[in-house]
């Protein structure tokens, strides 16, 4: 039975976004909320981002966890797994669910994150042609024969994660890459090249400057071969699609909420619907969607206050990019790439296995790559965010925060 003044809140999406909300919301004091949390995977509340991990078997299951789902069960909140919802009725204020169940809401929030493009190559359409964004997506890598051929498509974090993991686990992969570098939005050839090489001392091949032209099927319509651009043949027992990801918005779209790219929403995480809300990856504010947890962090912040009546505003702040590959660790934030009027200051050194690359534009650091060591990337992010003037420190700046600031005895 439905307390006196309990606010229902039905959050679509058992995924980061919305299972860190549910969580939050479930630790409120004094907030009367009745919540259910649905998610169409049959594991909700686990941590997306360590999918390679657990690939690379690096983690176990348990380490999976995002947040603690017994807990939030035993303090009321539902939750249900592996029954999506099929169709939202924004005037009855009713979700339906797969399996035709149907539940009431008073507040509804959109989470229902992204799927992974499958690009449009002929012979894609294959069985043994997946992407990689879910648990069960491991599951399928995981149950892959010993020393199997791999073709990874995408250079970019997904794609060498995966490739990571399947050479761990024994296969032979071999990485398309459309970009002439890897991690072409993150990095530059340089540091590219370094990471490039500690990939490829693993095992891993790499053709980067291309995309297959297309799969060859065998007579039981699995993918057996890559055609490349010229004509050459390479073996193939699995495809990996790794190539981007696209909001996943046909429940929003047809429910009748306002998309374009994603489901558009204000400053508030409100849709275009009054008591609808939307964040993460299948949200998009400005013209810009989100794929970093750090702005999805700040969107759940700035909805807990909204639905409790205070006033939060969410706006579009610099991020950078933290990053581990294979080991490596890398750090990018702004301009990864200078313009005529900026300045670059390098500092390089191989057998340290260490890259540093800065950006500045009339006395501001306006962007920063740092591979290998990147105990400053904290650093310099804040000189970025604050506009601080780097004049007075330019000939230190590339050797961190310990020679431009040292600390006083």
């Amino acid at each position: 039975m439905r307390q006196e003044g309990c606010v229902r809140i039905v959050i679509v999406g058992g995924g980061m976004a919305g299972s860190k909300l549910a969580f939050e919301l479930m630790q409120q004091k004094n907030a009367n909320y009745s919540i259910t949390l649905i998610g169409e995977e049959a594991q909700v509340g686990y941590n997306r981002i360590m999918l390679s991990s657990l690939l690379a078997k690096d983690i176990s299951d348990h380490e999976m966890s995002l947040v603690d789902t017994e807990k939030m069960q035993q303090e009321g909140v539902s939750i249900i797994a592996g029954d999506g919802v099929e169709s939202i009725d924004l005037e009855a204020k009713v979700v339906c669910l797969a399996s035709t169940r149907t539940i009431g809401y008073d507040k509804l929030i959109m989470a229902t994150g992204s799927r992974a493009k499958i690009l449009p190559i002929d012979g894609a359409k294959a069985s043994n042609v997946m992407g990689f964004r879910t648990w069960n997506d491991v599951n399928v890598m995981a149950s892959l024969q010993q020393k199997r051929s791999v073709c990874v498509i995408g250079g970019g974090l997904l794609g060498l994660e995966a490739a990571v993991g399947l050479v761990k686990r024994g296969h032979k992969v071999t990485v398309f890459h459309r970009s002439k570098w890897l991690l072409n939005r993150q990095l530059d050839t340089e540091s590219a090249a370094l990471l490039g090489s500690r990939l490829e001392q693993m095992g891993i091949e790499f053709r980067l400057g291309e995309s297959p032209s297309s799969f060859i099927q065998s007579e039981n319509g699995l993918v057996n071969q890559v055609v490349r651009a010229d004509g050459e043949r390479v073996a193939a027992d699995l495809i990996v699609m790794a190539a981007g990801i696209s909001p996943e918005i046909a429940l929003a779209k047809s429910a009748g909420l306002k998309v374009n790219q994603a489901i558009i929403v204000d400053e508030k995480m409100q849709t275009s619907h009054r008591d609808v809300f939307a964040l993460g990856e299948c949200c998009e504010f400005e013209q810009q969607t989100f794929g970093l947890v750090a702005p999805i962090w700040d969107q759940i912040k700035v909805l807990i206050s909204v639905l409790n009546d205070k006033d939060a505003s969410f706006s579009i702040e610099p991020t950078p990019t933290k990053l581990k590959v294979s080991g490596v660790n890398l750090f990018s934030v702004g301009k990864i790439q200078a313009d005529p009027e900026d300045s670059c200051i390098f500092f390089k050194d191989v057998g340290a296995n260490h890259y540093r690359k800065l950006i500045v534009n009339d006395g501001v650091l306006v962007g920063a790559i740092l591979y290998g060591n990147v105990a400053d990337g904290s650093w310099y992010f804040q000189l970025i965010k604050n506009k601080t003037n780097v004049s007075d420190m330019l000939e230190l700046l590339v050797f961190g925060e310990a020679y431009c600031c040292p600390k006083v005895a």
